[in-house]
């Protein structure tokens, strides 16, 4: 019947011609749409987006749990001081490890969630999350803290699979709204993760008749990393029981079958001519693919680089001491800082983002974000002006919570239409390893910016310039200048073909003209079969 098919068609070059640089230029778009029609598709609910929630702020808690106590925890394993230097270098390996695991092993979860489904990918990686910081916890030696900490840093693909999984259900309707909400878990779970560790750290310190005694009291820092296990058995249990599989058995069969015979109807079927040609658009439209991937990975690199540099700029700045021109601020006050910048992403996420995105666009609310994170960051200079505490007091803190809660709502507004961009990328048969890939290059850039950052900061300070230590917050603005130069060709590029309109039109209605005279000659009675109708003509034209 296909060989027929393909007879009727070689035969009409004009058709034949469109058909394949219809077919063959869009790779893969008509056997997906078949699949796509042939499954009840499933849609994102209130639960499973609370669900997938729930999973992403369990793994943002994870990344910071344990920064409040991890220096007395290498402190009273190597039996030195918080200020040695062994002890520094020590605790920032162990917490650069969890980032180079996820660097190293976030391409194969998302490759996993590509061969056994999402669903599996995801619960897998939640159990392990569960068991890794309770040995992280146990831990009385570097060794075991090392491994638990590497463990803990191996089961973290949920992040790029959650994405994923988010990806199959959202459409242009709900796409704003559901990576919104990821990045509003993503920003409670800073704040979470730190609190719990620092609140429940070494118990016996601040509740001794409870504890003393126990398991606790024998490992100070268990409470902290038991009580996450917890929260993450609770997410595991309402994942087993609320999340279906998005990417089954049977889809991803059907998927390789389409390429099965898409690969031999290009080789066998189509003369030769006519198969070049096809081929030749189809690896047109391949190559532009690839290219718009390639931009919005390294896009969303930079992004990733620079909202960690600049974090990292902003609280080695205002601890500078007086001496050299910074803000000498304490701990205590750089949280308090801090915590506007997460109030600002939170409420972006809540209430502004969704509106923006309908109102001016994904560019426009890109844009928006970076103009709105540059500025206030370019600031800087003049918010040092106001640095002597002797002279405004508490009020110095003011410029620099403006600063944080501007610049996380500018960052607010950029993840989220990255995402969105990449996920319309994507198909169905590469979104699970392109998002581990893009999940392991953020962490990349998340461990590399920041160091290169203070490095800068450390050659500016050396100068003697008056604006030496602002060096590195120059040089991180033209990451977000290179990341928006990225994301915009990206997520652009696709929307040029609409130029074709007319011609993609035509060529479309030749095809359908075409492929309906085709079947119709197929469909007269050979052989023994003496049956058909122009009703069942008619039907299997439909039904193609």
């Amino acid at each position: 019947w296909l060989s027929r098919v393909c007879c009727v068609l070689s035969s009409r070059g004009h058709e034949a011609r469109y058909l394949v640089r219809w077919a063959f230029g869009n790779v893969g778009m008509a056997q997906t749409a078949l699949i796509e029609r042939s499954r009840p598709q499933p849609r994102l609910t209130t639960n499973v987006l609370l669900v997938l929630g729930a999973m992403n702020l369990i793994d943002c808690i994870n990344v910071n749990l344990l920064t409040p106590y991890v220096d007395k925890m290498v402190s009273s394993f190597l039996s030195e001081p918080t200020d040695a230097s062994n002890v520094v270098r020590t605790v920032g390996i162990l917490i650069g490890l969890y980032s180079l695991c996820e660097v190293l092993f976030s391409p194969l979860w998302g490759y996993l969630s590509d061969k056994v489904g999402r669903r599996p990918v995801l619960l897998i990686g939640l159990a392990g999350s569960a068991v890794a910081p309770i040995i992280f916890g146990l831990a009385r030696a570097l060794p075991m803290a090392f491994f638990g900490r590497g463990l803990d840093g191996f089961f973290c693909g949920n992040n790029g699979v959650t994405k994923t999984y988010l990806g199959e259900l959202v459409d242009e309707t709900n796409e704003a709204r559901g990576f919104s909400f990821l990045a509003t878990c993503f920003s409670i779970g800073l704040v979470l993760g730190p609190m719990i560790g620092g609140m429940l750290a070494d118990p016996m310190s601040w509740a001794p008749s409870v504890f003393q005694g126990t398991v606790f009291d024998r490992f100070p820092y268990l409470l902290p990393n038991l009580s996450y296990a917890c929260l993450a058995v609770l997410a595991w249990l309402v994942g087993v029981f609320f999340l279906e599989e998005t990417f089954t058995s049977e889809t991803r069969k059907r998927h390789r079958q389409s390429r099965e015979v898409q690969k031999a109807l290009s080789e066998t079927l189509l003369p030769t001519t006519v198969r070049n040609t096809g081929l030749q658009s189809g690896a047109a439209s391949t190559r532009s693919h690839r290219r718009d991937l390639v931009f919005l990975s390294f896009g969303l690199l930079f992004l990733s680089g620079y909202f960690s540099a600049w974090t990292s700029n902003m609280v080695l700045i205002i601890a500078l001491p007086r001496s050299v021109g910074g803000f000498a601020l304490q701990p205590e006050e750089i949280g308090t800082v801090m915590n506007f910048g997460g109030l600002g992403l939170l409420l972006s996420q809540l209430f502004l983002y969704p509106f923006l995105a309908k109102r001016c666009g994904l560019l426009g609310v890109f844009k928006i974000g970076c103009v709105l994170n540059v500025t206030v960051t370019l600031l800087m200079p003049v918010y040092g002006l106001m640095a002597d505490p002797d002279v405004f007091g508490s009020w110095r803190l003011v410029p620099l919570a403006f600063m944080c809660f501007i610049g996380y709502t500018g960052g607010g507004f950029c993840f989220p239409t990255g995402y969105v961009w990449l996920n319309r990328k994507l198909r169905d048969e590469e979104r699970g390893s392109v998002n581990g890939v893009v999940n392991s290059m953020g962490a990349l850039a998340r461990g590399v910016f920041p160091p290169v950052a203070s490095t800068l900061l450390s050659v500016g300070l050396s100068t003697g310039t008056p604006g030496g230590r602002y060096f590195p917050v120059w040089a991180n603005s033209l990451a977000l200048g290179v990341s928006y130069w990225l994301m915009k060709h990206g997520s652009q590029s696709g929307a040029k073909s609409t130029d074709h309109t007319s011609e993609n039109t035509l060529a479309k209605r030749d095809f359908d003209q075409t492929l309906g005279e085709s079947v119709s000659a197929v469909g007269t009675p050979c052989d023994d079969n003496q049956s058909t109708t122009s009703s069942s003509g008619r039907s299997s034209r439909e039904e193609f």
